[in-house]
């Protein structure tokens, strides 16, 4: 599940700048540089799960906490129309649901990677 949320996410971000450009969209520099990163970030999170478990997984928390920050942030503060009370924009919504999948699975996921590996049960 984490390798198709965040290769959607390389995707969404991979479009973007293939049809608008780097930093095409009217928000302030840094959360332009940080979308456009996120274009290299979210696949190497992927990589990282296959290769480097708990490295991706670290990176897949870090990624999720500060991309809902910022996209909040931005959606709070207006920059593509005003906020409307008590509606969240469905992209920020689908964000979230699959941050609370990444914050409440990864420490599972992390005690499950800290198991020493125990021989299968007889039978």
């Amino acid at each position: 599940m984490y390798s198709l949320g965040f290769l959607v996410g390389t995707y969404t971000h991979a479009r973007g700048i293939l049809e608008h450009g780097f930093l095409a969209t009217s928000v302030p520099t840094a959360v332009g540089v940080y979308w456009d990163s996120l274009t290299v970030l979210d696949p190497l999170a992927v990589v990282l799960f296959w290769w480097r478990p708990r490295a991706g997984l670290w990176l897949a928390v870090a990624i999720m906490t500060s991309d809902i920050a910022v996209n909040t942030w931005v959606y709070m503060a207006g920059y593509f129309g005003p906020p409307t009370a008590h509606m969240v924009p469905l992209s920020l919504f689908e964000q979230a649901l699959f941050g609370l999948l990444v914050f409440v699975t990864a420490p599972l996921v992390f005690a499950a990677l800290n198991q020493p590996d125990k021989p299968l049960a007889n039978g």
